[in-house]
């Protein structure tokens, strides 16, 4: 497709408290990998798949995050922020950012995940925003099913890697939802590409017993009411860590060091 996504959603508002006590001073998003903010190596990876206009939605005690990208002009980008409701979940900054979409496709990132890709090759990111057009669209990993660490969230079955060539994107429907006795998983790698249908999808799902809305449950959802996701799993040689717990920050910090 033509290339016509220039808007990107940064979820940072999480309380980062797998990782307290440094969290209750620095947020999460800006320990540094590699002499640099895990949010800032999210800035770079939205500027190299021409992302101009971002809307960081954080946490009301996360101010050294505006005091640190500020307008963003020195990336070149425009930088917003809005702060996200207390205990509103991970579905939340999504609602949130509504008006700014302008009704608008939008790349949705969460803050706290590092996604770097093979010396010299392009951000796994850009097979979404220039890849088939999709109203929903993740990236994920394909862990087997024996092997998934436990702060994934599976999204469902998924074809052997070692079959399919790749990169290969996958039309992800209700059958593949339900994951039991599967021997491959898809694994959601914090990066989407969504239209407006997700706001009304939001907006019909019910909080979870914690009072909290999940973005997962929504697309799970609209997947099982017949609609169909397209997944893009990232390559074997593409590095991805879920920077919200220390063992996987200590992992990133020894793997990218500068």
């Amino acid at each position: 497709m033509t290339h016509a996504i220039s808007r990107a959603v940064v979820a940072a508002g999480g309380k980062g408290t797998k990782m307290a006590p440094i969290t209750r001073v620095v947020p999460k998003e800006m320990l540094p990998v590699a002499r640099i903010p895990i949010l800032e190596h999210l800035v770079h990876e939205l500027r190299a798949c021409e992302i101009s206009d971002v809307l960081f939605v954080i946490a009301s005690d996360k101010s050294q995050i505006p005091a640190y990208f500020g307008s963003g002009t020195a990336y070149g980008m425009d930088f917003s922020y809005r702060v996200q409701d207390e205990g509103a979940g991970p579905g939340a900054p999504v609602l949130g950012a509504e008006p700014w979409t302008r009704g608008q496709p939008f790349v949705l990132a969460f803050g706290d995940n590092l996604i770097r890709p093979a010396a010299g090759d392009q951000a796994p990111l850009r097979r979404l925003t220039h890849g088939e057009a999709s109203q929903c669209t993740v990236l994920t990993r394909v862990f087997s099913a024996d092997d998934v660490p436990p702060h994934e969230t599976i999204l469902g079955a998924a074809d052997s890697p070692r079959t399919v060539p790749s990169p290969y994107h996958v039309g992800f429907d209700s059958a593949r939802l339900d994951h039991t006795g599967a021997r491959w998983v898809h694994a959601c790698a914090a990066r989407w590409v969504l239209t407006p249908f997700i706001f009304e999808a939001l907006r019909a799902c019910a909080p979870r017993s914690n009072g909290e809305l999940y973005l997962i449950d929504a697309v799970r959802r609209w997947i099982a009411a017949g609609n169909e996701l397209r997944a893009v799993p990232l390559l074997p040689i593409e590095l991805r860590f879920n920077c919200d717990n220390w063992e996987t920050y200590t992992d990133a910090v020894a793997t990218l060091r500068a």
